[in-house]
Formats: C-alpha cells, structure tokens, sequence
C-alpha cells in the first residue's frame, strides 16, 4: 500500500460534487446486517475517522461484501476504500469500488489518525481523576474510591462510557468521569450544605459499571454485553461500589449514601435510575453528569461541522437540531 496515499477527510468528502471519485482510508466503527425487502442480505457499514463518520451498503455477491466476511486481522479495522461519491437523504452514503485492509506499520499511523478520542491525552485524565481522589478527606471513603478502580484494572481507562450518545470511544469513561466531577467540585463552592467527599466519590464512580455493560469488536463496535444487557450499568456500579466499601469498611450510613447517588445518578427511572436522586449530593451529582454528557454532544456536533452548516443533524440526546455557527463579533451590522 502507498504510504503517501491521499486520504481525504470525512468532512472533505461531504463537500465533493455527487458522482465524484475518491480515496480515502477510515476505521470501521460498526458492520450490520440487514435483509432487502426482496430478502436479499446485505450489509450496511459505518466507517469513520476522528470527527465524522458515514453509512455505505455492500450488496451480497460484490467485493465489498465478500471483504467483510473475512475475518479482520486488527480491531479496530482500518481500510482503504475506492468510491463514488452519493447522496442518500442527504447524507452521505458512497458507491464503494474496492476496499483492502490496512496492515502492518501503516495501521498504527492510520490508528492514531482516525480513532476519536479524548481531547485531551491520557496521562492528563489520569493525573486529573489522582487529584481528584486525593480531594476526598474521609479515608475509608478514598479507600473505597480507589479500591473500586484497582479492581477494574485498566479496563475503566480503555472503556467507552456510551454507544453513540456522548463519550463513545476509548477512554471517553475516564474522560467522563473527570469532567463530572470537575463539575461537581466546582459547585460544591456554591452549596455548602452538600458533603463534598460524597459528592467526589459519587461522581468519581456514578458510571463505573460501564466497564462491565460495554465492549468493543471489529463486527460489532461499541455493543452492550450480556450483563450489561441483564443488568445495566447502575446495577453493575452498585455491585461494585458495595463490594469495595464493604472490604474497606466504610460506615454504614456513608455506604449507604454512596450507593444511592449510583443508583439515582440518571436522574429518573425512565432513563435508566434505580430510584429518584433523594440527597443533596445525588441530585448534585446526577446533574453534572447530564450537563457534561449534553456538553459532549455539543462538543461533537460543532467538531463535525462543515463550514458553511448552520444547523446540525437532529441530535437524539438534545431533542433538537444544534445551531454551529459561532456567535458573531458585536458590530452594528447585528442591529
């Protein structure tokens, strides 16, 4: 494969006339299949890079779709595609003349081009989430902070927090996670009333059950797993925010303050809470987690603008289209 090969930019090839040719290489985010409405199988692809993304269709019998039934040598997949541009609903949705699989030295150049990810570096965030774990006083409930993160290992520094709503690739938890209680440690200034090691524990593990409900395959991208599935996130994060305040003997009234605002942090029972945020610190902690999440989706849509776009797409997660112009310089031209 040519190690000079153009590879034009999602946002680029948005811009370019329908029925023009290009080349560009992008990550596979997701492969599904799907049946017409004749009953013919074919598969329907998300690739992407690390602003945008878009769907193309390999129907059953063409070299695209042959590809991807051969197993990928890498995860995540990166590829080379040949295509023509076109426009289905208007968005993007190429022809795809041929399609090969990146490999060797080129892939791990080709990773660090396409994957989204955190803006800022690892090492960042986790100096960040130490100084934050550090902020709680109560040594029992430090303990117990830091005793749910050594079990996860490094699974919560490489885990998603989402499957396309806001932080939906790796380290986008840890990203998360610090920004909450980022959030949460601001405010606090505001409300004395609220406990602030609860509150920094809570935040620092509202969501650690993400870990354990989300996985990342080749075929399947960001996909939820069995347990995930049966249980859910809030469940799994109870579990193991318990079973490591338990060893760390953390008091009773403190552990039971610290599940609830788990339990409680999304807010309400038809997204997803156990119960109703019912202290000051859940209700504190459940509401900077819905506006990091609602910032990140912000963040993403003003990323993935084309120049002259006004508005976004409609954004599930904010129940609107977004405008993604920046707001003018005053001048008596807006009079």
């Amino acid at each position: 494969m040519d190690e000079n090969t153009e590879n034009l930019t999602i946002q680029a090839l948005k811009q370019l006339d329908n029925g023009s040719t290009f080349t560009t290489i992008v990550v596979i985010r997701k492969v599904f299949r799907k049946m017409s409405k004749v009953g013919n199988p074919f598969l329907q692809v998300e690739a992407g890079d690390a602003v945008d993304s878009f769907n193309f269709n390999c129907f059953e019998g063409s070299e695209a779709y042959l590809f991807f039934q051969k197993s990928s040598l890498k995860c995540p997949q990166i590829v080379k595609i040949n295509g023509v541009i076109d426009f289905y609903a208007e968005k993007l949705s190429p022809r795809i003349k041929s399609i090969e699989e990146v490999t060797g030295a080129l892939y791990e150049t080709w990773l660090e081009k396409l994957v989204e990810k955190p803006d800022e570096s690892l090492e960042s965030l986790k100096a960040d989430l130490e100084t934050l774990i550090k902020k709680i006083q109560n040594p029992e409930l430090q303990a117990t902070v830091r005793q749910v993160f050594k079990d996860l290992g490094t699974g919560f520094y490489d885990s998603v927090a989402a499957v396309s709503m806001h932080h939906a690739y790796v380290h986008g938890l840890l990203e998360h996670t610090v920004h909450v209680a980022k959030v949460a440690d601001h405010m606090l200034a505001l409300y004395p009333e609220v406990n602030a090691d609860l509150t920094l524990a809570g935040a620092l593990l509202h969501d650690v059950g993400k870990v354990l409900e989300y996985q990342y395959t080749t075929q399947e991208g960001i996909s939820r797993t069995t347990i995930g599935v049966l249980q859910g996130h809030v469940v799994l994060g109870y579990r193991l925010v318990r079973s490591a305040a338990l060893r760390q003997k953390l008091h009773p009234v403190w552990l039971e303050r610290l599940e609830h605002i788990v339990l409680s942090h999304q807010g309400e029972p038809e997204w997803g809470a156990a119960v109703y945020p019912a202290t000051p610190e859940a209700v504190l902690v459940g509401l900077s987690d819905n506006l990091d999440a609602k910032m990140a989706m912000v963040h993403h849509q003003l990323k993935k603008a084309l120049p002259n776009q006004v508005f976004s797409d409609f954004v599930a997660g904010l129940n609107s289209k977004l405008l993604t112009q920046a707001v003018p310089e005053p001048s008596k031209d807006l009079l």
